[in-house]
């Protein structure tokens, strides 16, 4: 029998190797990317080996993939190509993926469910007998434009998947419940960055309006965030700054909040820590749409987990069965609004920039959540620990 003090003894003597086959790599971009590249990259014990998810060699595979990319990108036969790619499950890939290098140290197929890599990844980790690792980010399925007798082909793709998996890594216990029973599953909130001392912001404070910040998405939650800026751009207190990319909004929106500064573009990272730092609130978006409802209830806001970082209050704008909403019910450790119309976030805006008492409780308990369930530190060590024990128990 493994014990966690032979475990923890291991850890400190060993090396790892992750043989990552995902779509979704280790880099600077998205929050998937920046996850892998903490767990993976930053890690010292892990040697990560990433493999080739797109066809190199030339043939029918390599042919049908390209148009297939091709003829998904119009509005008409876009459907029709994510419903092959739905039974193709990656079949282009395992061609292209060469056998493991001999090594001693323990090692893991890893991949995050997200697009066809994932399936590629299950069928490598079964040829060569290695332990395969899945972490499930959002309910894939729900996501690709395509016909319903398909998209219940790529869920039951998507289950047998979880089942298949020696460990799999759940962003969030509404994930967990919906993919249900499996022999090795644990929750993994996504991991953020190590948090930095807060720099002082001089000024002062009685003249300045109460900033509430937002970045990433601006698509999805473009609409949201429109309104959103309609209603409070000319509030005497209040300041909704938002930062991303704004290429689908329509120009004279993105004129007027570009020349009133409150719709900002990309920034290098230590001007947009500097930004982040400035804060004296968060804005953390989930969808109303009904059609992402299984979406918000099982994927986890990584913004959520990032903010925290920075000690300032939390603010949850998403329905009442969002992932953030229950979290921020569930710990006290967040506001929310629940309902979509920007009026009510403007009213709930209001009343927390003169109330400074919640003000301060909100932030400590952000910084309680940053020390506790959000500790890099943490997840880092949880999910090191189960590689670890997936490994070595492997044949």
């Amino acid at each position: 029998m493994i014990t966690f003090k032979y475990l923890f003894q291991l850890q400190s003597a060993l090396q790892i190797r992750v043989i990552l086959i995902s779509t979704v790599t280790p880099g600077p971009n998205s929050a998937g990317q920046l996850v892998l590249q903490r767990h993976l990259v930053d890690e010292p014990a892990i040697d990560l080996q990433i493999m080739p998810t797109e066809p190199r060699k030339w043939g029918l595979r390599k042919f049908m993939r390209r148009l297939m990319g091709r003829l998904g990108q119009t509005e008409l036969l876009h459907p029709f190509c994510q419903d092959i790619m739905a039974l193709w499950r990656g079949g282009w890939i395992d061609d292209e993926l060469p056998a493991p290098d001999h090594t001693e140290m323990p090692t893991v197929v890893m991949t995050v469910a997200h697009e066809e890599a994932c399936f590629a990844a299950m069928r490598y980790a079964q040829q060569y007998q290695l332990p395969l690792v899945t972490i499930f980010h959002d309910w894939w399925p729900d996501m690709p434009e395509m016909h319903k007798a398909f998209r219940s082909a790529l869920e039951r793709s998507f289950r047998e998947l979880y089942q298949q998996s020696s460990l799999a890594l759940c962003v969030s216990p509404r994930m967990k419940e919906a993919l249900g029973w499996h022999k090795n599953s644990k929750v993994m909130l996504p991991m953020p960055a190590i948090a930095k001392p807060n720099k002082a912001v001089s000024g002062d404070e009685s003249i300045k309006p109460f900033r509430v910040l937002y970045a990433g998405n601006l698509n999805e939650y473009g609409p949201m965030l429109m309104e959103a800026l309609g209603q409070l751009k000319d509030h005497a207190k209040i300041r909704l700054e938002v930062r991303g990319n704004s290429s689908r909004w329509p120009l004279h929106m993105k004129e007027e909040m570009s020349e009133r500064g409150v719709l900002l573009p990309f920034a290098q990272r230590e001007e947009f820590d500097t930004w982040l730092e400035s804060a004296d609130a968060f804005l953390i978006t989930q969808s109303f749409d009904e059609k992402n409802e299984r979406l918000m209830e099982t994927n986890f806001p990584s913004k959520l987990v990032e903010y925290a970082q920075y000690g300032k209050p939390l603010i949850i704008w998403g329905p009442d069965y969002s992932s953030g909403h229950i979290w921020a019910i569930q710990s006290g450790q967040g506001m929310v609004i629940d309902e979509k119309n920007p009026e009510r976030l403007r009213q709930a805006l209001a009343i927390l920039c003169e109330d400074v008492a919640e003000q301060e409780r909100l932030s400590a308990a952000a910084k309680d959540a940053a020390t506790a369930c959000f500790d890099p530190k943490r997840i880092q060590s949880n999910f090191m620990q189960w590689l670890y024990e997936i490994a070595i128990k492997s044949p």
